[in-house]
């Protein structure tokens, strides 16, 4: 039975070390960006400026990123604020190591963020 026990700490552990959450302070306001094509969100401290300037190489036919450093505020500007273009920000997360989004009190996984938010 200890080690059962133990297991599942053990297990619980490892997961919450790996994932990670991004935030969005106000809903309103996000959904406001959304709309405008100019989408913010703080990402965790241990999101580098240099891991936003590699993941988001990849998806300037999308968005591009601004990154403030001191924040954690990401910022994709959207190249066409179209459905297909914000769902890419979910593989940007993805590549992030980020697995949900605190929007203002909820937590959304980032799947459930794209159909309450960015669909």
């Amino acid at each position: 039975m200890k080690s059962i026990l133990f297991s599942i700490a053990l297990i619980s552990v490892c997961f919450s070390s790996f994932s990670q959450e991004a935030s969005v302070e106000n809903k309103e306001m996000f959904e406001q960006s959304v709309v405008d094509g100019v989408i913010s969100m703080t990402l965790p401290s241990s999101v580098t400026a240099e891991d936003v300037t590699k993941y988001s190489k990849y998806y300037t036919p999308y968005f591009t990123t601004a990154f403030d450093a001191q924040s954690h505020k990401v910022t994709f500007t959207m190249v066409n604020n179209d459905v297909k273009s914000r769902r890419v920000i979910m593989r940007f997360l993805g590549a992030s190591k980020i697995q949900t989004v605190k929007v203002e009190d909820k937590s959304y996984l980032v799947h459930e963020l794209y159909e309450a938010f960015l669909n």
